[in-house]
């Protein structure tokens, strides 16, 4: 077993004062990294170790750890009577490998039978979840929940060494009919987890497909979201998979954010079992789990938004909840800063910790808690050439993503002049941008955009061809934000 590791934040701090130790390479701008090192010999495993002062930065340690964490402002340095927001991209990558034999996983397969799910629906889930099953070890364990209008609990748990052929025929056995029951069955796939709970780095997840609108039971997208944000407490993750063009695509949204997984828009069923396959390959190349991004800001500094991630506001803190990372992985998450009055020389905006389960090393809680501060100048031009290309095109990126939805929901609504004048007027406004900073990254978006633009007046022709738009550009919005 891998021994204890310990988060040091190295490099620093949204400020561009020069280091008088680091290299020039690596004290450029106002980079701020946390790593994983040995803990040192009289450190507890799970005491978060203060970075550097910015003024001693040394060269950062050999990551080992399970998570890298990367902050970079969009601006270096502004101006007193510049910016009043800041945009912030916070990097996180999957530093750790999973070696030796992986652990164990805790699966809860969640499948719709209702009378929706008949033909081949329920034939190919059918299939796609015989074919996951095979992908499963003998020491995983699976939870088996079907629902229509009632929820069957097929099994609990159950060993796949010796479960194998009893899950295939539960699996086989279940036939489509009956009313949407898909409240009570995701509480009841949770509840049996968390009952199972073990403290032995399993990794536990639930995986929820539906076709249609849940009708039975509880059915407020609220009360599930809440039921799925306590299991990722607890160390659950819950993806959803939406199959077809009935389902209500904002809960299963809402019920993968608040669960800290993926949702899925799959049009065609037999695109199930690749969905599934990608589900348990992420599942289990997983390094770190329970990832949340916590801001405790200076008085007068505040979150005006984080993109593609629900938050939880607790007075000035705010914490967003993002879910795990796999060895090779990286998330890119966009934070927007509301800023306090500017006094020069420089301001202290708060502290960002990043916390998470590192599954490398015996689930161990790690923290990494980077102090966050903005040099003041005098000098326009000098803000604009602090400017870092990377974090204004990914701001780009989740800003045209989210006026892509808001085209998507104008089209659901049936304004397609509206979807199509705010896609048009999104286009305009990326290609301005591109044209200053030319990227691969825009123009794809840019050419995403124009597709969607351009697939209005299909949408038009009937109720399943905007169902299918909505659906369809809403998952691509919503892929784009949590890249």
């Amino acid at each position: 077993m891998n021994r204890p590791l310990t988060l040091v934040a190295t490099a620093l701090a949204l400020t561009a004062c020069q280091p008088t130790e680091a290299p020039a390479e690596q004290a450029e701008g106002a980079i701020a990294k946390a790593v994983a090192s040995d803990p040192a010999p009289a450190t507890a495993p799970d005491t978060p170790i203060r970075p550097a002062e910015p003024a001693k930065i040394a060269a950062p340690p050999t990551p080992v750890g399970s998570v890298g964490v990367t902050v970079l402002p969009q601006f270096d340095r502004i101006t007193a009577d510049g910016l009043r927001e800041l945009n912030l991209l916070v990097r996180m990558e999957g530093l750790g490998e999973v070696t030796g034999p992986r652990p164990p996983v805790d699966l809860a397969l969640v499948i719709d039978r209702s009378g929706s799910m008949s033909g081949d629906k329920i034939r190919d889930v059918k299939t796609a979840s015989l074919k996951l099953l095979d992908t499963l070890e003998p020491h995983d364990t699976v939870t088996l929940i079907s629902y229509s209008s009632d929820v069957r609990r097929h099994t609990t748990r159950l060993a796949v060494g010796e479960g194998r052929e009893v899950l295939r025929n539960h699996l086989l056995g279940i036939e489509s009919g009956g009313g949407t029951a898909l409240g009570p069955a995701l509480m009841q796939a949770l509840d049996d987890l968390e009952t199972g709970l073990k403290d032995d780095g399993r990794l536990t997840h639930a995986l929820l497909l539906s076709d249609g609108l849940a009708n039975e039971g509880e059915q407020r997208p609220d009360v599930l979201g809440a039921r799925a944000a306590k299991a990722f407490t607890r160390g659950i993750s819950v993806s959803t998979l939406g199959v077809g063009l009935d389902y209500n695509e904002d809960l299963m949204t809402k019920l993968a954010d608040q669960g800290g997984g993926r949702y899925h828009f799959i049009k065609d069923a037999n695109a199930i079992a690749g969905i599934l396959g990608d589900e348990m390959k992420g599942l289990v190349a997983t390094v770190a789990r329970g990832i949340e991004i916590e801001l405790n800001p200076t008085p007068g500094t505040g979150v005006a938004k984080v993109f593609g991630y629900p938050t939880v506001r607790d007075g000035a803190r705010t914490t967003a909840r993002i879910g795990s990372i796999g060895a090779g992985q990286t998330r890119e998450v966009i934070l927007r800063l509301a800023l306090p009055a500017l006094t020069p020389p420089q301001v202290a905006l708060g502290t960002l910790s990043v916390g998470y389960t590192d599954i490398t090393a015996d689930s161990t809680s790690r923290r990494a808690d980077v102090p966050l501060s903005l040099e003041i100048t005098a000098d326009a031009a000098a803000m604009q050439k602090s400017e870092r290309p990377e974090v204004t095109v990914r701001v780009a990126e989740v800003e045209a993503a989210e006026r892509l939805e808001v085209a998507a929901r104008a089209a659901d609504r049936g304004d397609f002049a509206g979807a199509r004048g705010g896609l048009q007027l999104a286009i305009d406004d990326l290609k301005q941008k591109a044209e200053k900073r030319p990227s691969p990254k825009l123009n794809a978006q840019i050419t995403e955009l124009e597709e969607a633009r351009d697939e209005v007046d299909e949408a038009r022709t009937s109720a399943s061809s905007r169902k299918a738009y909505t659906k369809k550009y809403k998952s691509k919005a919503y892929g784009t934000k949590k890249r």
